[in-house]
């Protein structure tokens, strides 16, 4: 038969008072300073939860739900020992996630399986957004109350850093999965930190006795920053699943950088439709300082008192009228814009590039009219510029850093001599070519280490337009020619005369190189064939899923028609001559003579936009190789700095002790001697009353150190360790029956001050 709790009284888990369960004990839960902090992280989970049903629907049954559910945990608190809550809990959470699987159509429960659900779970938990679920409203409705449930139950017992940990808990399983952003991870951090700091506070001692405690929370609040950048939840890859990779268009239209990454994948949403009578890559932005993994555009912006002076050499003016379909910071146009026209003109700037900026972001549905004058050299003009260049342009468009290795250089002689290319023209011709034929498309390379252009010719066999461009532009570099790197979209859709659709998918990166008396002469060395097919499948599957924002009622197809992908070549664009030398193609020739244009199935510059590689579905990238991402070397440092943290804050603190300490009193343990298992049964109970109630003070007896607390309703078993105790000290008499009760005794009181472990060993 179960004899008393350790501490006596009612009979609770914790030993509390019957009057602990009145209202003004409930009262006094909720005003606790550490409620703040618990409310915060909890809004931060449930901000989560709801965001998400606000996509899939469903937001106010969730909301209902959470709160009978965070109310019913509360008012348990006093009535419910926190044994049964937490078996309550559990059985909450198996029933509810028993009620999503049954409400999944048969059809798809059919398709489960040890081997899928552990796929799931682990994808889950390495950033498959909770939204790609079957039935996402469901799962929330199932399992956003549980958590709630054991915060308001915490809360209610008074247990507040434990209520802030459930909190935190459930919302790093949210950053996992990529559905909690930056802000509300923060939030949160600051939530579990705030309820940790003034519970520390509020106890007896304050800061000066518990000031460690607080110190490992901000060591914690170090690493979960940390983790928002280097274990970025959102743009992780899903193990086994084809998400969280960047877009194109995000990976290059940083404000005034562009760092290169790894994976990355096409949006099919439309940006802009463009009225142009040339067709053009839409330019938006050029960089100038090359940081070896990335670029950066250095210099101020002045504001546009009049039109600028436009190309030195031939040009052809063009009016451009752009319609921004979402708001839109860039203002694309045909190199090179000069004038603006519109409510944007009032504050539009120009960088010291020539690029015409935009103050303010284009609105959805406003529409700026851009003047541009397209340049208009032909090949022959371009071999005779020479390399009388300005000191100014020179010296800033030739920088590389100087820990780019020689062999770049020396790999660009070796093309341009193989070539026989004698003039800046044709050797940059001679290198768009090179990489066009020895390298292919890819958006599912991984970053490399190092220098970008180095690694991509000479440790890389594929890339995408940001590879291609930056290695293009230093190798141009390493010769002297001035080059920029350049971003902004490729012609995108026609859909009428002189008039275009423009979508995310159709951002792009591509080289300008300088030529005296010319200015800056447009290059493309990626290879377009594959990046049209596959940009025109990516359309298709969109549309076949009825994504929205993929078209504009122009460039909807007609209901009924077949989706086709046109093959290499058809309708390109290439006759065009806007913003590219004049030649028999109309595109920056690959050889000197028009019969050395490009060769088929590559189009004019810019023509054609980003694409998969063969055997990609739906324009997503896919994981190459065995699909098992390497982690970085910023991610093993993270979790080394963890470790670190972790191993000395538990030295700090004596977790390894205390551990050692718990798993003896509650595991049955023996030795040879009784004599010495009735002492150490004696200590161990020391130690249990010293927390307890109070240490034993120097001087003091046994027997009158258990006389003091008995008063205090300790556990007549307790009364009778002592005794057994006595008579192996001062009689040694004790036989090992006594012993093995003595220990039996003290394990047992350990368990019921335990409420899981208690009942486990019942």
């Amino acid at each position: 038969m179960r004899g008393r709790p350790l501490g006596g009284g009612s009979g609770s888990d914790d030993g509390e008072s019957p009057g602990d369960g009145d209202l003004r004990g409930r009262l006094r839960a909720v005003v606790d300073p550490p409620v703040l902090g618990v409310a915060v992280v909890t809004a931060a989970y449930l901000s989560v939860f709801l965001a998400a049903t606000d996509v899939v629907g469903g937001s106010t049954r969730a909301a209902v739900a959470v709160a009978v559910a965070g109310a019913a945990g509360f008012l348990l608190a006093r009535c419910v020992g926190e044994r049964a809550a937490l078996r309550l809990t559990v059985v909450l959470f198996a029933a509810t996630l028993a009620g999503y699987y049954f409400a999944i159509p048969e059809s798809q429960r059919a398709l489960f399986s040890v081997r899928r659900v552990a796929i799931d779970v682990v994808s889950l938990l390495t950033g498959l957004s909770i939204l790609r679920l079957a039935l996402a409203d469901v799962w929330v409705l199932a399992v956003a109350p549980v958590p709630t449930f054991l915060v308001g139950y915490l809360v209610g017992r008074g247990r507040h850093v434990a209520a802030a940990g459930a909190a935190g808990g459930t919302l790093a399983f949210l950053v996992l999965t990529g559905d909690a952003g930056g802000t509300t991870t923060l939030v949160g951090v600051v939530g579990v930190a705030l309820a940790a700091g003034l519970s520390t506070l509020s106890m007896p001692g304050g800061i000066r006795d518990h000031g460690d405690t607080l110190a490992a929370v901000l060591a914690a609040m170090v690493l979960v920053s940390a983790t928002l950048t280097l274990l970025p939840a959102g743009a992780a890859q899903p193990w086994g699943i084809d998400r969280g990779t960047p877009t194109l268009e995000s990976s290059i239209e940083a404000d005034d950088e562009v760092e290169v990454v790894g994976p990355t994948r096409l949006s099919p949403e439309v940006r802009y439709t463009i009225e142009s009578p040339v067709a053009a890559n839409w330019h938006a932005g050029a960089y100038d300082t090359y940081t070896g993994d990335g670029w950066v555009r250095s210099g101020e912006q002045s504001p546009l008192d009049g039109p600028l002076d436009g190309p030195p050499g031939n040009a052809t003016r063009v009016n451009v009228t752009i319609t921004a379909e979402t708001e839109s910071p860039s203002l694309p146009a045909p190199w090179q814009a000069v004038d603006v026209r519109g409510p944007a003109a009032q504050t539009a700037r120009v960088d010291e590039h020539g690029t015409l900026r935009l103050a303010e972001p284009l609105g959805a549905g406003e529409s700026v009219t851009v003047e541009s004058r397209v340049p208009d050299a032909d090949p022959a003009a371009l071999r005779s510029a020479g390399t009388d260049y300005d000191p100014a342009i020179e010296e800033r468009y030739t920088q590389l850093p100087e820990s780019t290795p020689d062999r770049v250089g020396e790999r660009t002689e070796e093309i341009i001599a193989a070539s026989n290319a004698e003039t800046p023209y044709d050797r940059a011709v001679a290198v768009e070519r090179y990489l066009r034929e020895e390298y292919e498309y890819s958006l599912t390379v991984r970053k490399p280490d190092g220098d970008v252009a180095d690694a991509f010719l000479f440790e890389m066999d594929a890339g995408y337009c940001v590879y291609f461009a930056t290695t293009m532009t230093a190798m141009l570099r390493s010769q002297g020619i001035p080059a920029q790197f350049v971003t902004g979209y490729s012609e995108g859709e026609r859909i009428g005369e002189d008039r275009y659709v423009v979508r995310g998918q159709d951002a792009h990166a591509w080289v300008k190189a300088y030529f005296p008396g010319h200015g800056w002469v447009t290059f493309d060395p990626t290879p377009a064939a594959e990046r049209e097919e596959t940009r025109t499948a990516r359309l298709a599957d969109a549309r076949a899923a009825g994504d929205e924002d993929v078209d504009v009622p122009a460039s909807e197809p007609a209901r009924g028609a077949p989706s086709i992908v046109p093959e290499a070549g058809v309708n390109d664009p290439s006759s065009t001559t806007a913003d590219v030398p004049n030649d028999s193609n109309g595109t920056a020739a690959t050889g000197g003579d028009a019969a050395d244009a490009a060769a088929p199935g590559d189009t004019a510059v810019g023509a054609r936009q980003e694409g998969l590689t063969r055997g990609a579905v739906g324009g997503e990238a896919r994981p190459s190789g065995d699909g098992s991402p390497i982690p970085s070397r910023e991610t093993v440092a993270y979790w080394l700095v963890a470790a670190v943290i972790g191993v000395t804050a538990a030295r700090r603190f004596g977790v390894g002790r205390r551990a050692r300490r718990a798993a003896r009193l509650r595991l049955p343990w023996v030795s040879s001697d009784p004599a010495t298992d009735a002492r150490r049964a004696f200590a161990d109970l020391e130690y249990l009353l010293g927390r307890r109630y109070r240490e034993r003070r120097a001087g003091e007896t046994p027997r009158a150190y258990l006389d003091a607390l008995r008063l205090r309703g300790l556990d007549e078993r307790a009364l009778a360790v002592g005794e057994t105790y006595e008579r192996a000290t001062y009689a040694g008499t004790v036989t090992r029956a006594e012993a093995d009760e003595a220990r039996r005794t003290v394990r047992r009181l350990a368990l019921e001050a335990t409420p899981v472990l208690g009942r486990l060993f019942d």
